[in-house]
């Protein structure tokens, strides 16, 4: 009998998918290996070769929901560029949708596990790096296209869009009442409007 082949790179993706809706639906502490196993009928021990310990699973789920926000972007964007393709991004991070506040509920427990392991905190600022250097390029092209006026440097706009948007993935998971889709709408508008 031919022993059968094992797609690792598909069966990490199936690993990955259901560790970022465990900790999203249930939180960080319910997504446990056999959790996960359970939910995509695998035995456990054979997780521990992919994840060998909590912050693994929590990497894979953060790069999961960084990965898949940048795919939708990246779609998203076609044909648009500066202010545009800077909306198109902002609307993909927030927590509007019920998509992306389950995204944002693997985030905020990745924040505090990144705080103590330094592999988490440089994969949080690698990808900050990463959407840093859009935002950048993104207002460069609304300067080109005369919808970007502001005298302010567009690194100092950069970093004060993320830190935005970073707040209001809290705000919308803490704060119901003052983090609605609908505030968080108006409030990156009312900053993009300010760059005109």
């Amino acid at each position: 009998m031919v022993p059968k082949l094992v797609d690792h790179e598909e069966r990490r993706a199936r690993i990955a998918d259901a560790a970022w809706r465990l900790i999203a639906e249930r939180g960080i502490e319910a997504a446990t290996m056999r959790a996960i196993a359970e939910a995509i009928g695998m035995a456990n021990g054979a997780l521990k070769h992919y994840f060998p310990d909590k912050n693994s699973i929590i990497r894979v789920a953060f790069t999961h929901v960084f990965d898949s926000t940048n795919l939708r972007v990246r779609e998203r964007l076609r044909g648009r560029s500066g202010m545009a393709a800077l909306r198109v991004f902002c609307e993909e991070i927030m927590p509007v949708a019920d998509l992306t506040d389950l995204e944002a509920r693997v985030v905020l427990p990745f924040w505090q596990r990144a705080l103590a392991d330094p592999d988490l905190k440089r994969l949080y600022t690698d990808s900050m790096a990463l959407w840093r250097g859009q935002i950048i390029d993104f207002l460069r092209q609304g300067r080109e296209e005369g919808t970007v006026r502001t005298s302010t440097p567009d690194d100092v706009v950069a970093e004060q869009l993320l830190a935005m948007l970073n707040g209001l993935q809290s705000l919308a998971l803490l704060d119901a009442a003052s983090g609605t889709a609908d505030v968080q709408r108006r409030t990156v508008e009312a900053f993009l409007g300010s760059l005109k």
